[in-house]
């Protein structure tokens, strides 16, 4: 694979902002917008459902009491299911708050601030993080004592948020090296999911190792597995020439791409054959059923999907796997209505629209869009 010599760490960052930003404007173009964004009022089968990821105290609160002064309810998953199927038609204002990720933000500051409130929210949780040694350890994610206690409260349901949460590579098309400012920026999940020759490696990579193009992997159809001796290569080169001082060289880049030139044609890749990746998709589902089952002693009944809703592949094997309905995000809300799908699927709003929610101190949309658009570029992940 013959790549462009004068690759440097600041072209390597403004290609992937254009290939986020154009990613973004899609999704943007592609999204069904809920009327109230508008400044119309809510129908009696309404139920906004909003995510969260890391949050604080102070701008939670905020808005759990933007909520409570214009008379909104947080309700529970059972009670959203109901309303779901639109069997509850009702004059009340009810929302749904989702959580993603169980990061340690949720336990330390969102749980408190829910029992402060009596608010209820959903907690969807990536099986494999809870017990992962360095995010655990890290304090990036909960544990699986604090999930139990989460679902011990009666604030919080709790759910699975697949297995991994990963990406996966799904060609050869070489996208990046990881070098200083690329993991300085992306967070642990923007990495795709690594072959190396004791087995898949999930998490921030080593420096050199090269980056593939990659997509979701419960929405991927096929997964690209890379060369671990031509990643031991790059990394070794690395870590030989001074590691993160490496990257301080004007010709680190050039360096990186001939050295990953001369062996790709000898350590090439291949794709996974179409069996393995359908086990691979469906353990995301076996797995996240088998801990939840010894953690917390249930086994989960929704899925939200990473990033996006699924292949038509995951959904049907979540069904299969025993989930009932799964979650997407904004751009998935049209899909939603397909009743062809195999189990409900349900779409979800970004929590910084929350505040576009009919009542007293109502956002301005144009304020809230203008904020979004300052940050757009920033909001997508690496390699896909």
């Amino acid at each position: 694979m013959m790549l462009n010599p004068r690759y440097n760490s600041r072209g390597e960052l403004r290609s992937a902002t254009v290939r986020r930003t154009a990613r973004g404007i899609s999704h943007v173009v592609s999204t069904r917008y809920p009327p109230f964004f508008w400044g119309f009022p809510l129908t009696r089968t309404d139920v906004p459902t909003f995510i969260y990821h890391d949050v604080s105290t102070e701008a939670f609160a905020r808005d759990l009491e933007f909520l409570r002064v214009n008379r909104y309810r947080t309700i529970g998953l059972d009670e959203f299911m109901v309303s779901g199927h639109r069997k509850a038609p009702t004059r009340e204002r009810r929302v749904l708050l989702t959580f993603d990720d169980a990061r340690s933000s949720f336990y330390e500051a969102a749980l408190p601030t829910l029992r402060t409130f009596g608010a209820r929210a959903t907690l969807f949780v990536p099986s494999y993080w809870m017990s992962a040694p360095a995010a655990t350890a890290g304090g990036l994610f909960m544990s699986w004592d604090q999930v139990r206690s989460c679902a011990e409260s009666g604030l919080v349901d709790v759910q699975s948020h697949a297995h991994r949460h990963a990406l996966v590579p799904t060609s050869g098309s070489l996208i990046a090296f990881a070098s200083p400012p690329l993991l300085q920026q992306y967070d642990i999940y923007d990495w795709p999911m690594r072959r190396a020759a004791d087995g898949d490696i999930l998490g921030r990579p080593p420096l050199g190792t090269p980056v593939y193009q990659a997509a979701p992997l419960l929405s991927a159809s096929r997964r690209f597995l890379e060369s671990p001796g031509l990643t031991e290569a790059c990394v070794r080169l690395v870590a030989e020439s001074g590691g993160e001082a490496f990257f301080s060289r004007p010709d680190w880049v050039g360096k990186l791409h001939r050295l990953y030139a001369s062996r790709s044609s000898v350590l090439g890749g291949e794709y996974m054959n179409e069996a393995a990746f359908t086990n691979l998709v469906a353990s995301e589902f076996e797995q996240a059923r088998a801990d939840f089952q010894t953690h917390l002693g249930y086994a989960p009944s929704c899925v939200a999907y990473p990033w996006m809703l699924g292949s038509g592949r995951s959904l049907d094997l979540a069904r299969r796997n025993g989930f009932r309905c799964a979650f997407g995000v904004a751009v998935d809300y049209r899909r939603a209505r397909d009743r062809r799908l195999p189990l409900r699927v349900f779409g979800r709003l970004k929590s910084d629209w929350l505040r576009l929610l009919p009542g007293k101190g109502r956002e301005s949309f144009l304020r809230l869009a203008a904020r979004k658009a300052a940050a757009f570029s920033k909001m997508q992940p690496l390699a896909h």
